[in-house]
């Protein structure tokens, strides 16, 4: 069983290669170990395009990031991967999930 908590919004998250993904919106918690498992990023406009994810004014398009994909955590949120690896690593993901 997971489920998510709100944290203070604007905590950047920047890929390995410098470029800005977005803001955490939230936290995937599981309940059982009490892990942290993802990070929900609401995308920038540009993020949104690279990632192919529907993006506008009154819709911010949004991800889940595996928290084993963090690589630090200050006032932002600094992760080991470049967008193109983010991106590999996702549907990758989201190929093994059972449906």
């Amino acid at each position: 069983m997971q489920f998510a908590e709100s944290v203070v919004q604007g905590r950047m998250v920047v890929a390995a290669g410098g470029q800005s993904l977005g803001n955490v919106e939230t936290l995937s918690i599981d309940s059982e170990t009490w892990k942290i498992d993802s990070l929900q990023v609401k995308l920038t406009s540009e993020a949104s395009e690279q990632f192919g994810v529907y993006w506008n004014y009154f819709h911010a398009g949004r991800i889940y990031v595996p928290t084993r994909l963090v690589h630090s955590v200050s006032d932002t949120v600094l992760l080991s991967v470049t967008i193109d690896e983010l991106r590999e690593v996702l549907s990758q993901d989201s190929a093994s999930a059972p449906s």
